[in-house]
């Protein structure tokens, strides 16, 4: 399936994306929005979860289930991650395609409309939210990140980028998050969601059966009522490491988790990006990898070796599973598949096999609504590229652009979890 995104400007920062697509049998809906990270972090992180719990037309889980299940089981759900420097705050809603309807109702209009309420119309009463469901809310949303200890991989990636961007928004820890989150009120978070509101950059994506002009004129309504003042998104990226940090922590586990963080050279997001992800795929990414098949599978140093390119940030991270003796045979063999890289010794096949990968991983965004929501969501605050030439761009990548952006690539951190050995992942 082939899309055309259209996009329509409703105002500064605001644009609604239009994917008709009547051969689903869903529709998907989302409502993004982008801010700064560090303004209101803590209360950003609550807030999706607070919208979607209630409203002022819902004001119980059990009322809202209600409304969701008179439109035919659709289904709301609120979130927040980081992106660079910016936090993505979404609401987001998936609901049956009009056409099966039984008495011909517009459900994409219906739904909209739900969410365009939860997130206009919390419970609150003009100063603050509604302190026993806030305190809820609250809670669940600190023991989120409380856990966050239990998924060791995760958390030996969050240490990772703690310690690698420690002077950056980007490396604000889960320490500090907690904290602030602890001393956010319900009057705070109000605050807070009245900013989200003025000062995001927003997106509505539309995606399978909807009118669009009915839709354009609803999100209007909504957002006329807003005085936007909408903040500049901008993420500080550095090239090149200075020095290389080492950083060991001990923890009662199974398996040692090693974890290395590169600067890319990359000046911005958009900063020759094929050829940096291409690079990485072949370095790290799937199984064609030298990654994978010399430090894994050859001479069966880790569990599992990966590597990934955060865009957003310019930074590329390795992650791995391994036994703690094994930490400097690991850190020595994955140097050289980076040497490999920079000299060009990586073979032709490898090479073809990671562009044909990433393009067909492209062609799949088509084939399912939140394939093509989450595609969408990756360009809120720039133009959005068709997928064509997104393929295109892929293609036109050459070994020589691969070798340039493996030779701008700088050691910043190297990180181990160490823990007593198993050989169990965790």
């Amino acid at each position: 399936m082939v899309i055309s995104p259209k996009v329509i400007e409703l105002g500064e920062k605001l644009r609604l994306v239009c994917v008709p697509a009547e051969d689903f049998k869903t529709s998907q809906i989302s409502i993004s929005l982008l801010v700064p990270r560090e303004i209101n972090l803590a209360e950003n992180i609550i807030i999706p979860k607070y919208l979607t719990y209630s409203s002022r037309d819902y004001p119980n889980p059990a009322a809202l289930s209600a409304r969701l299940e008179n439109l035919y089981g659709a289904y709301v759900s609120g979130s927040v991650v980081k992106r660079g420097e910016s936090s993505k705050i979404e609401l987001g809603a998936t609901c049956i395609n009009n056409k099966f309807a039984l008495y011909n109702e517009d459900i994409s209009y219906e739904t909209l409309e739900l969410l365009l309420k939860l997130l206009f119309e919390p419970c609150a009463d003009g100063e603050k939210f509604e302190k026993q469901k806030f305190e809820l809310v609250k809670r669940l949303k600190t023991e989120d990140v409380e856990s966050e200890v239990n998924d060791k991989r995760q958390y030996a990636f969050t240490r990772m980028i703690e310690n690698m961007c420690r002077d950056e928004v980007f490396g604000i820890t889960k320490k500090e998050i907690l904290e602030d989150m602890r001393k956010t009120d319900e009057a705070s978070a109000y605050r807070a969601w009245r900013e989200l509101l003025q000062n995001a950059t927003v997106q509505v994506n539309l995606i399978g059966s909807f009118n669009e002009e009915n839709s354009k004129r609803l999100i209007e309504k909504y957002f006329s009522a807003v005085e936007r003042k909408p903040l500049k998104n901008e993420t500080l990226f550095v090239e090149q490491a200075e020095d290389v940090t080492e950083v060991t922590e001990e923890m009662d586990i199974n398996q040692s988790k090693l974890v290395i963080g590169y600067r890319s050279g990359m000046k911005s997001k958009d900063d020759n990006f094929y050829a940096y992800q291409m690079m990485v795929d072949i370095f790290g990414g799937g199984p064609y990898s030298r990654l994978f098949m010399n430090v894994r599978e050859k001479l069966s140093l880790c569990y599992y070796c990966s590597a990934r390119l955060y865009k957003e940030k310019g930074i590329i991270v390795i992650q791995s599973g391994i036994e703690s003796e094994n930490r400097q045979k690991a850190l020595d063999e994955i140097a050289k598949q980076l040497e490999i890289m920079r000299k060009g010794e990586f073979e032709e096949k490898d090479f073809e096999a990671s562009k044909t990968a990433i393009c067909d991983s492209l062609r799949g965004v088509c084939d399912t609504p939140d394939g093509i929501d989450a595609f969408l969501n990756t360009k809120l605050d720039e133009p959005i590229i068709p997928l064509e030439e997104i393929i295109k761009n892929y293609e036109n990548v050459t070994r020589q652009d691969i070798i340039a952006a493996a030779n701008a690539v700088t050691l910043d951190t190297v990180y181990m979890l160490k823990g007593k050995e198993s050989g169990l992942d965790e």
